[in-house]
């Protein structure tokens, strides 16, 4: 029996349930959880992703990893927000699989991918942490929390690997831009709240929302306080605050300053 109570999003968890018992044997579920901002307390209905992780009882055949991609079609509005998904064995559960490792796919910004994420450490972490079961196993009895020593070491590679580079990429991007032009509030909520998620990771391998982390950050970095608290006010649903092109070129050094706060840590 599915054991979620009344949500906001009550409604796409329904219709998800449906759609996978039309797509999957119920043998081949062995549960459905919510991740990502549901699961930290930082959903906010209409604007935030539905991430949902579903465990599978073995590997999926290409037929059933096609019918799923069908359903995710179907399910998708075309815009914003999405239901995203991860299919994973639940023999993975707890570690980063094989990226050569068959019948797994994903959903992200409501494209399926067959393969691996990248994201398994992240995942099994919030399930571990706070993870709220739709149906099958309680999350927290699946012992999934990854080896801290491996998750502590991805998470410094993302940082350096990813978010040091998407920094880098803003400030060129921004070269010959009117700094006066309007700055895309989704994507300053994104730069400025990503990085210091990982930097409290690395600190204590707690997962963060992106709205704590806007509180995190500033105190990790008090000279961007004044613009991470309009960064939150942006994330909590205030469509007054609007952002510029100089404020992405601050932005971007904000992240390479949270970068270079996380190397010092042992």
């Amino acid at each position: 029996m599915d054991s979620i109570q009344s949500t906001p999003y009550q409604s796409e968890i329904d219709s998800y349930l449906v759609a996978l018992d039309r797509a999957l044997p119920a043998d081949a579920v062995e549960g459905v959880y919510l991740t990502g901002s549901t699961a930290l307390g930082d959903y906010h209905h209409g604007r935030s992703d539905l991430d949902i992780l579903t465990l599978t009882t073995r590997p999926l055949s290409v037929v059933e990893l096609s019918a799923l991609e069908l359903m995710h079609k179907t399910l998708e509005t075309g815009g914003q927000p999405h239901t995203d998904a991860e299919y994973v064995p639940r023999d993975h559960v707890g570690r980063l699989p094989p990226m050569d490792a068959v019948g797994r796919g994903f959903v992200v910004d409501g494209e399926f991918k067959r393969g691996g994420s990248g994201q398994e450490l992240v995942i099994w972490a919030i399930l571990d942490q706070c993870g709220i079961t739709v149906r099958g196993p309680v999350a927290k009895t699946l012992a999934a929390a990854p080896d801290a020593g491996e998750f502590r070491a991805w998470t410094r590679g993302n940082l350096e690997g990813y978010w040091r580079m998407r920094a880098l990429q803003v400030r060129q991007a921004l070269v010959g831009q009117d700094p006066n032009e309007e700055f895309p509030a989704y994507f300053a909520v994104w730069l400025a709240t990503g990085p210091g998620r990982l930097h409290r990771t690395i600190s204590t391998g707690e997962i963060i929302s992106k709205s704590q982390s806007a509180d995190y950050t500033a105190a990790l970095l008090p000279e961007y306080a004044d613009l991470l608290g309009r960064i939150k006010a942006s994330r909590l649903g205030d469509e007054a605050v609007t952002f510029k092109m100089a404020d992405g070129g601050v932005l971007s050094g904000l992240v390479e300053k949270v970068c270079d706060a996380a190397n010092q840590l042992a």
